[in-house]
């Protein structure tokens, strides 16, 4: 398996029934085309794959779906989310057998209530147990300063140091504090993968060094590919320009409030003919007929309807 995490992961959603049974034809069919699109890799069981609402079956078969649909030598993240490092141990285990090639460990719920501020060694120890626990390398999350999980730039470079560390989900959307991250986390470990999870962002966090995203939106490779392209080529005019052409799809379906993101976007991704429902598990719900109307018409304009 190859170990290349440089340009486009799409997080990649669960297309559903109206049982909310899995669509896993659809799911694989989803994964061939992005790969078609150029997308590099895969985040599988993150946020936008509404992991936390999935059953652990549900979650194996989701890695064991993209791995056969794209085969053996495209690099697949699997999200693991436990609130216990002793339970991650056998979480990353599972993921390896079915055919995962690092795993992205999410930061326990209890962090947002100071942990970062008042028992910085608590984070280390966590993810210093995760990762030596872990059958695979690690991916960590570097979340956005709302939600109270942002690491604190020694927290992060000492987590960055961590042996069997390779990448970071990077979502910080602050430019400067993000320029300050990547050069702390460039300094700790020059190695690691940095993917941005920035939708709104990409323009700046490509041309300050993301080695790529990884994202919903990038469940719309093209475009977020050419964006990627330009940048890294030099070429500005053209970066500039499909970071604009974006934009409007980022903003309809990432603006606030965050509980929604999930909704517009699999609304999106049916609008824009790539499966066949927008359905979605509980708690979350299916997209407000205003926010369709703002996806259909700024989908239309960017010509993606099928």
């Amino acid at each position: 398996m190859t170990t290349n995490y440089r340009g486009v992961f799409p997080a990649i959603v669960t297309p559903q029934d109206d049982d909310n049974r899995i669509l896993w034809d659809v799911m694989a069919d989803l994964a061939r085309r992005q790969i078609d699109e150029g997308a590099a890799g895969f985040l599988v069981n993150g946020h936008t794959g509404e992991h936390m609402m999935l059953s652990g079956e549900e979650r194996r078969t989701a890695i064991r779906v993209v791995r056969e649909a794209v085969g053996p030598n495209i690099p697949i993240v699997a999200g693991v989310h436990v609130q216990a490092a002793w339970k991650y141990g056998s979480r990353a285990e599972s993921a390896a057998e079915m055919g995962a090639d690092s795993i992205l460990i999410f930061s326990p719920f209890s962090f947002a209530r100071g942990a970062f501020a008042y028992a910085p060694e608590a984070v280390v120890d966590f993810y210093r147990r995760c990762s030596a626990d872990s059958a695979l390398p690690t991916f960590f999350m570097q979340y956005r300063p709302q939600t109270n999980l942002m690491m604190p730039q020694h927290v992060l470079a000492e987590v960055a140091s961590l042996p069997g560390v390779i990448g970071i989900k990077q979502e910080v959307e602050d430019a400067i504090e993000y320029e300050r991250d990547l050069i702390t986390l460039r300094q700790a470990n020059p190695d690691l993968a940095i993917l941005t999870a920035t939708e709104r962002g990409l323009f700046g966090n490509y041309l300050l060094g993301a080695d790529g995203c990884t994202i919903g939106l990038a469940n719309f490779v093209g475009p977020v590919k050419r964006l990627q392209d330009a940048c890294w080529s030099g070429d500005l005019d053209s970066a500039r320009a499909a970071a604009a052409a974006l934009l409007p799809l980022a903003d309809a379906i990432y603006r606030p409030p965050s509980y929604r993101w999930s909704a517009r976007l699999k609304y999106a991704i049916h609008a824009a003919g790539m499966m066949p429902t927008p359905n979605i598990r509980s708690p979350l719900f299916a997209a407000r007929e205003e926010e369709r109307m703002v996806i259909d018409q700024v989908l239309a304009e960017m010509q993606v309807l099928v």
